[in-house]
């Protein structure tokens, strides 16, 4: 669209939403607050499936390029990443399920898993900003 790769229009969601996500789960972790968890859940899934779609349309563009080693590691860090976002989402999924059969009264496993996916976005967001910066100064 306007030769602009549909990988530029796509990143900005999943790295909005996963960011966002983490900043409201630990908020309601912190303040025992269980109830605003559900806007932080539906934010991961979505995170999630934009990640999925991030990490397809990244791997065709990196396939039209030549590698570079800051490519190389954008693209590691965007599949670990997208992966992660991918298994919390399943883990949310799963542990809402069974919710009545246990209290939040400890630290979850996935938000341990989710604080870790907002901190990867967030790096692999400045290293594909870089590297546009990169690209545009050749």
């Amino acid at each position: 669209m306007f030769e602009v790769p549909l990988h530029f229009l796509i990143v900005h969601f999943p790295i909005a939403l996963t960011v966002m996500a983490a900043v409201l789960d630990v908020r309601a972790f912190v303040a025992k607050r269980p109830e605003q968890h559900r806007m932080a859940n539906v934010l991961v899934r979505w995170a999630a499936a934009g990640a999925a779609l991030a990490m397809l349309t990244g791997l065709q563009l990196l396939g039209d390029r030549r590698q570079s080693s800051g490519a190389t590691f954008h693209a590691a860090s965007g599949l670990i990443t997208g992966l992660v976002l991918i298994a919390v989402s399943m883990i949310r999924y799963s542990a809402e399920a069974r919710e009545h059969e246990s209290t939040r009264s400890t630290l979850e496993p996935w938000l341990v898993l989710e604080v870790f996916a907002a901190l990867a976005v967030v790096v692999t967001a400045l290293t594909g900003h870089r590297m546009v910066l990169e690209m545009m100064g050749k």
